[in-house]
């Protein structure tokens, strides 16, 4: 299984436990805790996903100048 898939799956699963047991933890403002727990999981896993994917093609490539002086 991939990273980027295995990352996926975790923050996915992060967001659902938070968005499901909300209202354990959260008895007047159920919604609200929902919606951000739902998204808290996907600004961290957007982060996650950005950062995994610069280092599959790093923009810039060190160059190394062999040339004689």
């Amino acid at each position: 299984m991939s990273s980027l898939v295995a990352g996926t799956v975790f923050f996915g699963a992060m967001g659902a436990a938070g968005a499901l047991t909300a209202s354990l933890w959260a008895k007047k403002q159920t919604g609200l805790v929902q919606i951000l727990s739902v998204t808290a999981a996907f600004c961290m896993w957007l982060s996650y996903a950005l950062i995994y994917i610069s280092q599959i093609n790093p923009i810039l490539h060190p160059t190394r100048n062999l040339k004689p002086e």
